[in-house]
């Protein structure tokens, strides 16, 4: 039998947030800097992520949520929307980048930072319910290697996880983990269908790879990372 055992995402979660301003700690979380993603193409009825503005004017997001869709659009938290296309995407890590079709310097928000969750350590989460969005305190109960497979279920991989206290529910994937400095720790996206208040995020510094490969254009898609999930 094996000593590991491979975590299955037992729900792929399809959000969608708009923010206002809101107090963590001492510092306010930038949620102006989270976007609103509608994409379509790959079914009959809209899906809907989260993006968050970082570094490079790209929008960060789970990669299952983008993959094979022929139109994305951003709505920014004032209703404004553009047209997105996705500069990277890793079907491993279940992460992607998009960039606006038009400059994004001019048109977006500050972007957030991205830092290391530490274990312990008690974060926001920004998501959307019904029209409404809410931000809810959550926990860092562990940093790990997440055994888990690519967002096709083709392959086994491991991605570098935080084991998160925290409810979600379908329609919040992709919405960011933002610690009291207002800096992204972690991307969410599944929740455990068995342990209550129980969800996975992926690392932010999983980002940096993919990033450097958007800012050279050096980007890993490929016809298979084309193909709709699910």
């Amino acid at each position: 039998m094996r000593s590991k055992f491979y975590l299955f995402a037992t729900l792929c979660l399809i959000a969608a947030s708009l923010f206002t301003f809101a107090q963590v700690g001492s510092n306010r979380v930038k949620t102006d800097s989270v976007v609103l993603i509608t994409s379509t193409g790959c079914r009959s009825a809209e899906t809907r992520t989260v993006g968050t503005v970082i570094d490079g004017g790209f929008i960060l997001t789970v990669a299952h949520g983008v993959a094979g869709q022929t139109l994305n659009q951003i709505t920014t938290a004032n209703g404004t929307v553009f047209a997105a296309t996705v500069a990277a995407l890793d079907i491993d890590l279940d992460l992607a980048l998009l960039r606006l079709e038009v400059d994004p310097e001019s048109q977006l928000s500050t972007p957030l930072q991205l830092a290391a969750a530490e274990p312990g350590e008690r974060v926001s989460f920004v998501a959307f319910d019904d029209q409404d969005q809410f931000i809810r305190e959550a926990k860092i109960k562990r940093r790990l290697k997440i055994n888990t497979q690519d967002i096709y279920l083709n392959n086994k991989t491991s991605r570098p996880g935080l084991e998160v206290e925290l409810e979600v529910k379908v329609g919040n994937s992709g919405g960011p983990l933002i610690n009291k400095s207002g800096e992204v720790v972690g991307i969410v996206w599944s929740t455990s269908r068995v342990v209550k208040n129980r969800s996975w995020a992926t690392r932010s510094e999983a980002v940096t790879a993919l990033l450097a490969a958007a800012s050279t254009d050096a980007s890993p898609l490929n016809s298979k990372a084309l193909a709709c999930t699910g």
